[in-house]
């Protein structure tokens, strides 16, 4: 599996309302996309408390045909003719844990750590932080910047953290 996400910043006065009634509208239209484990809306608000604003989905395939679909056959062009431009992180799937009660993620936190260089690989541990409500967490690497983010997904917003956390408008799951 892959993963890719593309993160949107948008100016400090943007009106978020047109992001959530985008997705409210067309998000539904990812769901049972070919190959497509799941795509998480996510968006940080700053007018509900975050740091910025920002659209930034994460999508996770089960197959590379469904991401080139998805990015060469038009449907990357409505973000392309919104946003401008835009590039997309790609990353492999370390680990992707996913309970029954996944579809109630509302919330996501993200953490990045490196990958130092060492003589050796074998035996590297990609460490993740275990959440008690927790209701999913993926794990992704990238070789290219030698990173590795891990996404935690809960139906509650996470308290007393200082990691960036996401709101979920939408999950599109396969069918």
């Amino acid at each position: 599996m892959q993963a890719m996400q593309y993160k949107v910043g948008l100016p400090a006065d943007y009106e978020m309302g047109i992001i959530r009634d985008r997705v409210l509208n067309n998000g539904s239209k990812t769901d049972g996309f070919t190959d497509l484990l799941f795509k998480a809306y996510l968006i940080t608000d700053k007018s509900s408390g975050d740091l910025q604003n920002s659209y930034s989905p994460l999508y996770v395939w089960k197959q590379t045909e469904g991401m080139n679909k998805f990015i060469f056959d038009g449907f990357f062009d409505n973000i392309i003719g919104s946003f401008g431009w835009q590039n997309i992180e790609i990353g492999v799937t370390q680990t992707v844990n996913l309970s029954e009660s996944f579809p109630k993620s509302k919330y996501v936190l993200e953490e990045y750590h490196d990958i130092p260089e060492a003589a050796a690989l074998n035996g590297f541990e990609f460490k993740a932080e275990s959440y008690d409500d927790m209701l999913g967490q993926v794990t992704i690497y990238n070789p290219d910047k030698w990173k590795y983010a891990t996404f935690s997904f809960f139906e509650n917003r996470p308290q007393d953290t200082d990691k960036k956390i996401y709101t979920i408008l939408h999950l599109s799951l396969d069918k």
